[in-house]
């Protein structure tokens, strides 16, 4: 059985910085939806790698996957030779669950090695600024009167997304052989993807289910990287977006 020591100091720490982290970073809702924010915001932990869940109805949290411990010969934990495991760790919490509320973020690292957990307050002025874009752009985005992209081509979301993965896994069996990992991972960061996995086959699908989004509910649209990279060309810098923000070392190309 592994043993955790949480560090009490530590968490302490944490927690009050924390706490005054989220004074500065969070958005008012202002009717938006505060259910309706959270299930955007697990979509964006989706995309940059890390893993969601809900302790509450209004408290949502994200994480980075858990590494394995390094194993010696005989199958059992070489503890010896495990590095630290750290992971960063996202909390957006609904103050309220009405339309005066507001949904607030904290953000913090979680460091263990040899059983000890320590959790440190993030405190770096890039990442918090470009956690609290995200949050700021979802909010946005829901609230926005305009009509979804499907609108008027679908009966709904889920029905655009199969009909564009369905396409995206076609055109992959039939030029995969042609890809390598390397290739297509440099196609995913060129639109403003980040890769979510390193096989070939999945990053294909990634990058060909977004293109055939995008053109499908645009009439003449070629589902192409060419045709995709200049109409994000054509865009205002601001309205470039980038997927996967929420990741610690993502990068944004706008």
């Amino acid at each position: 059985m592994k043993l955790v020591v949480t560090l009490a100091v530590a968490v302490g720490v944490a927690v009050a910085a924390a706490s005054a982290a989220e004074a500065q970073t969070g958005v008012p809702l202002a009717g938006v939806d505060g259910a309706a924010v959270l299930d955007a915001l697990a979509q964006e932990c989706y995309e940059a790698g890390m893993w969601s869940s809900m302790p509450s109805e209004s408290i949502m949290d994200c994480a980075d996957p858990v590494n394995e411990p390094a194993q010696s010969g005989d199958g059992e934990s070489d503890i010896a030779v495990a590095a630290a495991v750290v992971r960063h760790k996202l909390r957006f919490t609904l103050v309220e669950r009405t339309g005066a509320g507001r949904i607030g973020v904290e953000a913090w690292t979680e460091i263990e090695e040899l059983g000890t957990v320590i959790e440190e307050p993030v405190t770096t002025e890039d990442y918090l600024l470009r956690v609290q874009e995200v949050l700021a752009a979802v909010v946005a985005r829901l609230r926005s009167a305009d009509a979804p992209p499907w609108s008027g081509r679908y009966d709904s979301e889920q029905a655009w997304h199969l009909d564009a993965h369905l396409q995206a896994v076609s055109h992959c069996d039939a030029n995969l052989a042609r890809m390598t990992a390397e290739s297509v991972g440099a196609q995913l960061e060129s639109v403003g993807l980040r890769a979510l996995d390193a096989d070939v086959r999945d990053r294909c699908e990634q990058l060909f289910t977004h293109l055939y989004e995008w053109a499908l509910v645009r009439r003449g649209a070629a589902p192409t990287v060419q045709a995709y990279a200049q109409y994000r060309a054509s865009l205002p810098p601001a309205q470039r977006s980038c997927s996967g923000q929420l990741a610690w070392d993502a990068i944004c190309r706008r």
